[in-house]
């Protein structure tokens, strides 16, 4: 059973949306190959994947839909490729190679919002 004090599931669906526009923010704003910028992004990353497992998916979400389990697991995984992403993107060498996977990681965090959205729907 839920206590009073823990957020509800849209309040935290909120907050992982608000913490994925910042990030995607930020991503949008460096286009230019930078190995440290790279490296920043992961541990966003792990910040945000961190928040979703603790919170969202072992959270006490009593009122759970099975909808909202269906978006979940989208949602981790766009979260696992996105990592998988960063990983590229931290091993490109060349601008070309970095300006594809800052686009996948833009798409990905695209797809990542949309899910998010769909709580809301």
């Amino acid at each position: 059973m839920k206590s009073d004090s823990s957020p509800d599931y849209l309040s935290l669906v909120k907050e992982l949306q608000q913490q994925l526009q910042l990030w995607q923010e930020a991503i949008a704003l460096q286009s230019q190959l930078d190995k440290a910028i790279a490296e920043e992004w992961q541990v966003t990353h792990d910040q945000i994947q961190s928040f979703f497992q603790c919170e969202m998916v072992n959270g006490d979400n009593a009122e759970i839909t099975p909808q909202f389990l269906s978006l979940q697991v989208e949602i981790n995984k766009q979260l696992k490729m996105l990592g998988v992403d960063l990983t590229m993107l931290r091993s490109s060498r060349s601008a070309a190679t970095w300006q594809k996977r800052h686009q996948q990681i833009g798409d990905r965090l695209n797809t990542l919002q949309k899910y998010c959205e769909f709580h809301f729907t």
